[in-house]
């Protein structure tokens, strides 16, 4: 089942913060959402956005939230923005195509507060730029 991403980032900001559990609810979502195709077959595809969620939440295994032999969706909360303090829930999904090409679906969310710090689209695009192989901004 599903866990909203509203609710992930409310127990994440609760974690730092004792009030900001409650805040959360009044704060709005930075959502970055990419599509991508990668030039790789589904299994390495896969395994290679593994690695990466694995790699970007500081050693926690991706959850699940959907698998089938064409469809496989990950999930993990990190850190973004500033020094890495606010709280981003990046979703994958990895579906099977056709050959050497596999498409991807990247959303990164986090909540956005007084300071601007676009940390839900500036993930995303590191995701994404990662899997490229190419470095983030450069």
């Amino acid at each position: 089942m599903r866990q909203p991403e509203d609710r992930l980032l409310a127990e994440a900001l609760g974690s730092i913060n004792p009030g900001g559990k409650f805040a959360s609810r009044f704060l709005r979502n930075d959502v970055g959402e990419f599509d991508r195709e990668l030039p790789l077959d589904f299994d390495t595809a896969l395994e290679r956005v593994r690695t990466l969620l694995f790699g970007m939440s500081h050693g926690a295994h991706p959850v699940v939230l959907e698998a089938t032999t064409d469809r496989v969706t990950l999930r993990v909360l990190t850190g973004g923005g500033a020094l890495a303090m606010n709280p981003v829930v990046i979703t994958v999904d990895v579906t099977r195509g056709s050959g050497w090409a596999t498409p991807i679906h990247v959303r990164a969310v986090a909540k956005e507060g007084l300071i601007k710090q676009r940390a839900g689209r500036k993930t995303a695009e590191r995701v994404v730029a990662l899997l490229d192989g190419t470095e983030p901004g450069g």
